[in-house]
């Protein structure tokens, strides 16, 4: 039971989950004052609802890909049907409906249709898109900053993490394209590697890499964000980018881009740390 429970919890990811938390405290720092916590409860269980939902869903409609790709996954080891996984996911997407009630407003509304069209298109359709899929989910966990200071009464506020979170997502699945090879060949899946080859794909990552260290320098010269802002990013998030672009050139095999993935996965908590440090 306690097996199952747990395999449950490994469905919706749980550092998913904790980054989302992560995000969603963050704007509320944001704020020219900080939020009532029952409101930062209530956007963290939606934030928690919408992204479980969405990560039991994909592990549904990649049930095939995971036993070559993610093996100690949930359904590929057996613990968890698929058919349970997508009541599961149907579950937490009515549960994070029924606690987005008490907050609507029109935009808010706009804002979580969006996000639900795009998770469940993902997964059924854009996923095996070249570049289309690794838009798709970069533009849903950036949404989580739009959506957290749309709750807390300022989306401007939300506008900067936003892209920072979208920048570093797009460049870390494709990345993960890189190391899922194998598996999505298998169902002919037409992701950025399998369509232009590695080289061009990491031309592509470069090229996106310097857009977001370049990019992430204009909320400091905007004096959007302050010079702890600035020291952080510079020694936490732009020197292990310029290791990630050297790495990759030298080695592109699955193990060392599972590898550089959890780097930027990391990288990315340093870029929280430094919007939150940006308003001292």
């Amino acid at each position: 039971m306690i097996k199952k429970i747990l395999a449950y919890i490994r469905l919706m990811r749980p550092l998913n989950l904790f980054q989302g938390g992560i995000a969603v405290l963050v704007t509320g720092t944001l704020m020219d004052h900080f939020p009532d916590w029952t409101l930062i409860l209530f956007a963290i269980g939606i934030v928690w609802c919408f992204t479980g939902a969405g990560n039991a869903l994909n592990d549904y409609c990649d049930a095939e890909i995971d036993q070559i790709n993610r093996p100690e996954r949930p359904i590929p080891q057996g613990i968890i049907s698929r058919k349970a996984a997508l009541v599961y996911a149907i579950g937490l997407f009515i549960a994070g409906s029924l606690l987005s009630l008490p907050l609507l407003m029109p935009l808010l509304m706009v804002i979580i249709s969006v996000a639900l069209v795009m998770l469940v298109s993902y997964s059924l359709y854009f996923k095996v898109r070249p570049f289309w899929g690794n838009l798709m989910v970069s533009l849903i966990l950036g949404m989580a900053f739009l959506f957290a200071a749309t709750v807390f009464g300022d989306i401007r506020k939300g506008i900067p993490p936003f892209f920072l979170a979208f920048g570093f997502n797009l460049i870390r699945e494709i990345v993960k394209d890189i190391q899922d090879m194998e598996g999505d060949r298998v169902v002919n899946a037409r992701t950025i590697p399998l369509s232009i080859g590695i080289p061009s794909t990491r031309m592509l990552i470069f090229s996106l890499t310097v857009m977001l260290m370049v990019g992430a320098l204009i909320p400091y010269f905007f004096e959007i964000y302050g010079n702890f802002y600035l020291l952080v990013l510079i020694f936490a998030v732009e020197f292990p980018l310029v290791y990630f672009l050297y790495s990759l050139s030298q080695d592109s095999s699955v193990e060392n881009c599972g590898r550089l993935s959890s780097l930027l996965k990391a990288d990315i908590f340093f870029g929280l740390l430094a919007i939150f440090l940006g308003k001292y």
